[in-house]
């Protein structure tokens, strides 16, 4: 198993659930440098916020861009408030973060964030742009997220169909991204049962990887600190080019 450039694991437990959570990222064999940034956040006892971004295309002030994102969002997720209320604050917190960067660096630096929030058997998400949430449940791995992106728009429109979508040309063509513009993160809202994997990863993951490779590397009972390095070496295994990333976390009751 391959090395990462870091890891990280939070754990919080409330009431009669108990939320494991981890995180791990590479930056691959081809990039100069790991423009991908995660972060966990406990919220007191009662739940974990998860942040994921992938800064835009390898462009200058991609990784600032990310890890200012991140960094924006966290704050924000840490203070009090309801799921889908706290999400888009930390959005909007995240992208006022890029702005700064633009400010500081020029050019156009650029990224995606996928955000979620698990709170009392409760999991609300928001994103923007092509980094996934999926949920992994009884073996299999379902996306939680709609691909912004021209080759997404495609395949939603049936043009294109998931498998070949993964070597399309225009796969990485961004629609939607924190810019430091006025941005809308699609919301979503589910319960959560006992024995529920929830991974964010970015495109650098899903890319090489299939559904159900990512259901059996970090599903079942696999630890998820286990499972975010499984899924990361896996994904350099599989020929990834890019940073690779991935955010795991489990919901059981204790």
């Amino acid at each position: 198993m391959t090395g990462t450039d870091s890891q990280a694991e939070a754990a919080v437990q409330a009431g009669a659930w108990r939320l494991i959570g981890a995180g791990a990222t590479d930056r691959g064999p081809v990039r100069r440098e790991n423009q991908d940034a995660f972060r966990l956040v406990p919220l007191g006892v009662a739940g974990l916020g998860l942040i994921l971004a992938d800064g835009m295309g390898g462009q200058s002030g991609g990784r600032e861009a990310a890890e200012a994102a991140v960094a924006g969002a966290a704050d924000r997720l840490g203070a009090q408030g309801g799921g889908d209320e706290r999400l888009l604050e930390a959005v909007a917190a995240a992208n006022a973060a890029v702005a700064g960067v633009r400010l500081q660096l020029g050019g156009n630096p650029g990224t995606t964030m996928v955000a979620a929030v698990i709170e009392g058997g409760r999991l609300t998400l928001a994103h923007a742009g092509d980094s996934r949430a999926y949920l992994l449940r009884d073996g299999e791995a379902t996306q939680l997220t709609a691909d912004h992106s021209v080759t997404g728009e495609r395949v939603r429109a049936g043009i294109l169909d998931p498998e070949t979508a993964r070597h399309d040309p225009r796969r990485n063509y961004v629609t939607r991204a924190l810019l430091g513009d006025p941005v809308e993160p699609d919301v979503a809202e589910m319960a959560l049962l006992s024995g529920d994997v929830v991974v964010l990863c970015t495109d650098g993951l899903w890319e090489p990887l299939t559904d159900g490779q990512i259901a059996g590397l970090a599903g079942g009972d696999v630890a998820p600190a286990e499972g975010s390095r499984r899924l990361v070496a896996a994904a350099l295994a599989a020929g990834a080019t890019d940073n690779v990333t991935a955010v795991v976390a489990r919901l059981d009751l204790s």
